[in-house]
Protein backbone atom coordinates (compact mmCIF):
# COMPACT_ATOMS: atom_id res chain seq x y z
CA UNK A 1 0.00 0.00 0.00
CA UNK A 2 2.86 2.08 0.53
CA UNK A 3 4.16 1.55 -2.80
CA UNK A 4 0.73 2.43 -4.41
CA UNK A 5 0.26 5.79 -2.51
CA UNK A 6 4.24 6.74 -3.37
CA UNK A 7 3.52 5.85 -7.10
CA UNK A 8 0.55 7.72 -7.21
CA UNK A 9 1.85 10.38 -5.36
CA UNK A 10 4.46 10.40 -8.32
CA UNK A 11 2.52 10.26 -11.53
CA UNK A 12 -0.46 13.10 -10.20
CA UNK A 13 2.79 15.38 -9.59
CA UNK A 14 4.06 14.49 -13.36
CA UNK A 15 0.73 15.14 -14.75
CA UNK A 16 0.12 18.46 -13.09
CA UNK A 17 3.60 19.32 -14.53
CA UNK A 18 3.28 18.29 -18.18
CA UNK A 19 -0.33 19.92 -17.54
CA UNK A 20 1.16 23.25 -16.69
CA UNK A 21 3.56 23.01 -19.20
CA UNK A 22 1.28 22.41 -21.84
CA UNK A 23 -1.13 25.59 -20.35
CA UNK A 24 2.20 27.53 -20.43
CA UNK A 25 3.09 26.57 -24.01
CA UNK A 26 -0.77 27.46 -25.24
CA UNK A 27 -1.19 30.67 -23.16
CA UNK A 28 2.82 31.40 -25.50
CA UNK A 29 0.98 30.44 -28.91
CA UNK A 30 -1.61 32.45 -28.10
CA UNK A 31 -0.30 35.22 -26.93
CA UNK A 32 2.31 35.53 -30.05
CA UNK A 33 -0.37 34.01 -32.61
CA UNK A 34 2.58 31.62 -33.79
CA UNK A 35 1.76 27.88 -33.56
CA UNK A 36 5.86 27.05 -33.68
CA UNK A 37 8.02 28.80 -30.59
CA UNK A 38 11.03 26.47 -30.84
CA UNK A 39 12.55 23.98 -32.87
CA UNK A 40 11.32 20.97 -30.72
CA UNK A 41 7.59 22.12 -31.68
CA UNK A 42 7.65 20.83 -35.35
CA UNK A 43 11.05 20.15 -36.63
CA UNK A 44 10.60 19.92 -40.37
CA UNK A 45 8.42 23.38 -40.08
CA UNK A 46 11.18 24.68 -37.86
CA UNK A 47 14.05 24.06 -40.67
CA UNK A 48 11.31 25.39 -43.51
CA UNK A 49 10.44 28.44 -41.73
CA UNK A 50 14.41 29.49 -41.16
CA UNK A 51 14.50 28.53 -45.01
CA UNK A 52 12.22 30.84 -46.03
CA UNK A 53 13.14 33.89 -43.83
CA UNK A 54 16.49 33.58 -45.21
CA UNK A 55 15.09 33.92 -48.84
CA UNK A 56 12.75 36.74 -47.73
CA UNK A 57 15.81 38.49 -46.50
CA UNK A 58 17.87 37.95 -49.39
CA UNK A 59 15.06 39.25 -51.15
CA UNK A 60 14.51 42.17 -49.61
CA UNK A 61 18.46 43.31 -49.52
CA UNK A 62 18.29 42.38 -53.95
CA UNK A 63 14.77 45.19 -53.69
CA UNK A 64 17.07 47.63 -52.37
CA UNK A 65 19.86 46.75 -54.46
CA UNK A 66 17.48 47.80 -57.63
CA UNK A 67 16.01 50.67 -55.88
CA UNK A 68 19.74 52.12 -55.87
CA UNK A 69 20.16 50.54 -59.31
CA UNK A 70 17.05 52.40 -60.35
CA UNK A 71 18.13 55.87 -58.70
CA UNK A 72 21.53 55.48 -60.32
CA UNK A 73 20.79 55.19 -63.67
CA UNK A 74 17.77 57.73 -63.83
CA UNK A 75 20.48 59.91 -62.75
CA UNK A 76 22.64 58.81 -65.44
CA UNK A 77 19.77 59.04 -68.25
CA UNK A 78 19.11 62.25 -67.35
CA UNK A 79 22.67 63.49 -67.66
CA UNK A 80 23.03 61.60 -70.71
CA UNK A 81 19.43 63.39 -72.06
CA UNK A 82 20.78 66.89 -71.06
CA UNK A 83 24.30 66.20 -72.31
CA UNK A 84 22.45 65.30 -75.81
CA UNK A 85 20.73 68.63 -75.49
CA UNK A 86 23.88 70.31 -75.38
CA UNK A 87 25.64 68.76 -78.17
CA UNK A 88 22.37 69.45 -80.51
CA UNK A 89 22.69 73.26 -80.03
CA UNK A 90 26.38 72.28 -80.67
CA UNK A 91 25.14 71.07 -83.96
CA UNK A 92 23.11 74.14 -84.77
CA UNK A 93 26.22 76.53 -84.07
CA UNK A 94 28.14 74.06 -86.31
CA UNK A 95 25.68 74.69 -88.85
CA UNK A 96 25.13 78.68 -88.36
CA UNK A 97 29.33 78.84 -88.33
CA UNK A 98 29.18 77.37 -91.23
CA UNK A 99 27.30 80.32 -93.59
CA UNK A 100 29.88 82.10 -95.93
CA UNK A 101 28.11 85.19 -94.53
CA UNK A 102 29.43 84.98 -90.99
CA UNK A 103 31.46 87.85 -90.01
CA UNK A 104 34.29 87.52 -87.39
CA UNK A 105 32.45 88.69 -84.55
CA UNK A 106 29.55 86.27 -85.24
CA UNK A 107 31.79 83.70 -85.07
CA UNK A 108 33.61 84.59 -82.03
CA UNK A 109 29.97 84.88 -80.51
CA UNK A 110 28.96 81.47 -81.35
CA UNK A 111 32.88 80.79 -79.58
CA UNK A 112 31.45 82.01 -76.72
CA UNK A 113 28.45 80.19 -76.45
CA UNK A 114 30.58 76.81 -77.42
CA UNK A 115 32.59 77.62 -74.64
CA UNK A 116 29.84 77.47 -72.34
CA UNK A 117 28.61 74.25 -73.76
CA UNK A 118 31.94 72.76 -73.57
CA UNK A 119 31.72 73.46 -69.72
CA UNK A 120 28.27 72.32 -69.13
CA UNK A 121 29.06 69.08 -70.68
CA UNK A 122 31.40 68.47 -68.62
CA UNK A 123 29.74 69.09 -65.59
CA UNK A 124 27.25 67.08 -66.70
CA UNK A 125 30.18 64.14 -67.48
CA UNK A 126 31.29 64.50 -64.09
CA UNK A 127 27.99 64.07 -62.14
CA UNK A 128 27.94 62.73 -58.76
CA UNK A 129 25.48 60.63 -57.03
CA UNK A 130 24.02 61.09 -53.41
CA UNK A 131 27.25 59.66 -52.14
CA UNK A 132 29.73 62.05 -53.80
CA UNK A 133 30.36 59.23 -56.63
CA UNK A 134 31.15 60.18 -60.12
CA UNK A 135 29.06 57.97 -61.81
CA UNK A 136 30.84 58.12 -65.04
CA UNK A 137 34.20 57.56 -63.93
CA UNK A 138 34.01 53.60 -64.43
CA UNK A 139 35.18 51.43 -61.35
CA UNK A 140 37.10 54.65 -60.21
CA UNK A 141 34.25 56.34 -58.40
CA UNK A 142 36.07 58.73 -56.41
CA UNK A 143 37.84 60.83 -59.16
CA UNK A 144 35.83 62.84 -61.85
CA UNK A 145 35.46 61.45 -64.86
CA UNK A 146 36.87 63.89 -67.56
CA UNK A 147 39.52 67.07 -65.99
CA UNK A 148 41.73 69.13 -67.90
CA UNK A 149 44.86 69.11 -68.30
CA UNK A 150 48.05 72.06 -68.07
CA UNK A 151 47.32 72.76 -71.85
CA UNK A 152 43.66 72.66 -71.59
CA UNK A 153 42.51 69.64 -72.83
CA UNK A 154 39.87 67.31 -71.48
CA UNK A 155 40.87 64.09 -71.07
CA UNK A 156 39.66 61.10 -69.58
CA UNK A 157 40.78 60.28 -65.87
CA UNK A 158 38.66 57.14 -64.68
CA UNK A 159 38.94 54.06 -65.46
CA UNK A 160 37.68 50.36 -65.95
CA UNK A 161 34.02 49.45 -65.69
CA UNK A 162 30.69 51.08 -63.45
CA UNK A 163 30.38 48.60 -60.28
CA UNK A 164 28.06 45.87 -60.56
CA UNK A 165 24.73 45.49 -58.03
CA UNK A 166 23.58 41.89 -58.09
CA UNK A 167 19.58 41.95 -58.38
CA UNK A 168 19.29 38.25 -57.43
CA UNK A 169 21.35 34.94 -56.92
CA UNK A 170 22.70 34.88 -60.29
CA UNK A 171 22.33 38.68 -61.97
CA UNK A 172 23.88 41.93 -61.56
CA UNK A 173 23.11 45.11 -63.36
CA UNK A 174 25.93 48.30 -64.28
CA UNK A 175 24.68 51.08 -61.82
CA UNK A 176 26.08 53.94 -64.91
CA UNK A 177 28.37 53.89 -67.66
CA UNK A 178 31.66 54.31 -68.45
CA UNK A 179 32.50 58.10 -69.92
CA UNK A 180 35.07 57.46 -71.90
CA UNK A 181 32.69 54.45 -74.06
CA UNK A 182 29.83 56.73 -73.78
CA UNK A 183 31.02 60.24 -75.18
CA UNK A 184 33.94 58.63 -77.85
CA UNK A 185 33.21 58.86 -81.19
CA UNK A 186 34.38 57.85 -84.65
CA UNK A 187 35.44 60.55 -86.26
CA UNK A 188 37.42 61.32 -89.76
CA UNK A 189 40.38 61.31 -88.03
CA UNK A 190 40.04 58.75 -85.84
CA UNK A 191 38.39 57.64 -82.53
CA UNK A 192 37.75 60.29 -79.98
CA UNK A 193 36.09 62.07 -77.74
CA UNK A 194 33.45 64.60 -77.70
CA UNK A 195 35.25 66.97 -75.98
CA UNK A 196 38.16 66.84 -78.46
CA UNK A 197 35.36 67.13 -81.12
CA UNK A 198 34.39 70.22 -79.58
CA UNK A 199 37.73 71.68 -78.74
CA UNK A 200 38.71 71.08 -82.33
CA UNK A 201 35.23 73.14 -83.30
CA UNK A 202 35.90 75.91 -80.92
CA UNK A 203 39.88 75.95 -82.59
CA UNK A 204 38.13 76.41 -85.83
CA UNK A 205 35.92 79.11 -84.68
CA UNK A 206 38.51 81.32 -83.32
CA UNK A 207 40.89 80.91 -85.82
CA UNK A 208 38.76 82.41 -88.97
CA UNK A 209 39.56 81.68 -92.49
CA UNK A 210 41.71 85.62 -93.39
CA UNK A 211 41.12 84.92 -96.95
CA UNK A 212 39.45 82.86 -99.76
CA UNK A 213 42.31 80.56 -99.97
CA UNK A 214 41.28 79.62 -96.32
CA UNK A 215 37.95 79.14 -96.68
CA UNK A 216 38.15 75.10 -97.74
CA UNK A 217 39.79 74.57 -94.50
CA UNK A 218 37.20 75.83 -92.52
CA UNK A 219 34.11 74.69 -94.26
CA UNK A 220 35.85 70.88 -93.68
CA UNK A 221 36.57 71.83 -89.96
CA UNK A 222 32.87 72.70 -89.88
CA UNK A 223 31.93 69.76 -91.69
CA UNK A 224 33.67 67.58 -88.94
CA UNK A 225 32.45 69.17 -86.12
CA UNK A 226 29.20 68.71 -87.96
CA UNK A 227 29.21 64.46 -88.41
CA UNK A 228 31.21 64.59 -85.02
CA UNK A 229 28.32 66.37 -82.69
CA UNK A 230 26.15 63.97 -85.05
CA UNK A 231 27.64 61.14 -83.86
CA UNK A 232 28.04 62.01 -80.16
CA UNK A 233 23.92 62.47 -79.98
CA UNK A 234 23.89 59.14 -82.30
CA UNK A 235 25.85 57.82 -78.98
CA UNK A 236 24.17 58.94 -76.21
CA UNK A 237 20.84 58.01 -77.63
CA UNK A 238 22.22 54.35 -78.15
CA UNK A 239 23.34 54.52 -74.39
CA UNK A 240 20.04 55.78 -73.23
CA UNK A 241 18.76 53.32 -75.03
CA UNK A 242 20.95 50.73 -72.79
CA UNK A 243 19.56 52.71 -69.92
CA UNK A 244 16.12 52.35 -70.43
CA UNK A 245 16.85 48.86 -70.68
CA UNK A 246 18.53 48.10 -67.90
CA UNK A 247 15.52 49.80 -65.75
CA UNK A 248 13.04 47.63 -67.58
CA UNK A 249 15.18 44.86 -66.48
CA UNK A 250 14.82 45.61 -63.18
CA UNK A 251 11.77 46.82 -62.88
CA UNK A 252 10.45 43.32 -64.32
CA UNK A 253 12.83 41.51 -61.32
CA UNK A 254 11.91 44.01 -58.92
CA UNK A 255 8.24 42.70 -59.60
CA UNK A 256 8.82 39.28 -59.53
CA UNK A 257 10.33 40.09 -56.40
CA UNK A 258 7.97 40.91 -54.45
CA UNK A 259 5.37 38.93 -55.86
CA UNK A 260 7.65 35.96 -54.81
CA UNK A 261 8.19 37.58 -51.48
CA UNK A 262 4.69 37.64 -50.74
CA UNK A 263 4.51 33.73 -51.77
CA UNK A 264 6.99 32.92 -49.23
CA UNK A 265 5.51 35.32 -46.31
CA UNK A 266 2.01 33.35 -47.04
CA UNK A 267 3.56 29.84 -46.55
CA UNK A 268 6.36 31.10 -43.67
CA UNK A 269 2.71 32.07 -41.92
CA UNK A 270 0.63 29.07 -42.93
CA UNK A 271 3.76 26.80 -40.84
CA UNK A 272 4.03 29.57 -37.92
CA UNK A 273 0.99 30.72 -37.59
CA UNK A 274 -1.90 29.20 -34.82
CA UNK A 275 -5.37 27.73 -35.25
CA UNK A 276 -5.96 30.59 -32.01
CA UNK A 277 -9.91 28.63 -31.54
CA UNK A 278 -8.50 25.80 -31.32
CA UNK A 279 -5.34 26.52 -29.23
CA UNK A 280 -8.11 28.21 -26.95
CA UNK A 281 -9.92 24.69 -26.80
CA UNK A 282 -6.70 22.97 -25.61
CA UNK A 283 -6.23 25.58 -23.32
CA UNK A 284 -9.48 25.45 -21.40
CA UNK A 285 -9.11 21.67 -21.30
CA UNK A 286 -5.51 21.95 -20.32
CA UNK A 287 -6.91 23.83 -17.49
CA UNK A 288 -9.61 22.05 -16.25
CA UNK A 289 -7.77 19.02 -16.60
CA UNK A 290 -5.05 20.53 -13.91
CA UNK A 291 -7.96 21.88 -11.65
CA UNK A 292 -8.96 18.42 -11.34
CA UNK A 293 -5.66 16.94 -10.98
CA UNK A 294 -4.82 19.45 -8.22
CA UNK A 295 -7.99 18.76 -6.52
CA UNK A 296 -7.15 15.08 -6.97
CA UNK A 297 -3.54 15.77 -5.76
CA UNK A 298 -4.87 17.49 -2.84
CA UNK A 299 -6.95 14.58 -1.46
CA UNK A 300 -3.93 12.61 -1.77
CA UNK A 301 -1.67 14.87 0.47
CA UNK A 302 -4.68 14.51 2.80
CA UNK A 303 -3.61 10.87 3.78
CA UNK A 304 -0.83 10.59 5.84
CA UNK A 305 1.88 8.07 6.11
CA UNK A 306 0.22 6.56 9.29
CA UNK A 307 -2.93 6.14 7.92
CA UNK A 308 -1.94 3.30 5.87
CA UNK A 309 0.33 1.48 8.66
Amino acid sequence: MRIGSFQSYNSQTSRMADLQSTIDRLQTQIATGKRVLRPSDDPLGANRVVDLQRSITDNQQFIRNMDTITTQISLADSAAESMSNQLVRARELAIIAANGTMTATDRQNISTELAQIIEQVLALANTRDSSGNYIFSGAQVGAPAFARDASGAILWQGSGEPPRVPVNADVTVSTGASGLSMLSIDTSSGRQTIFQSLMEFKDALDNPPLTPADQPAFQASMDKALADLSAGVDRLIDQRAIFGSRLAQVDTESERLKTLETTMTIAQSKIESLDVAGAITQLQSAMTLLQASQQSFAQIKKLSLFQYL
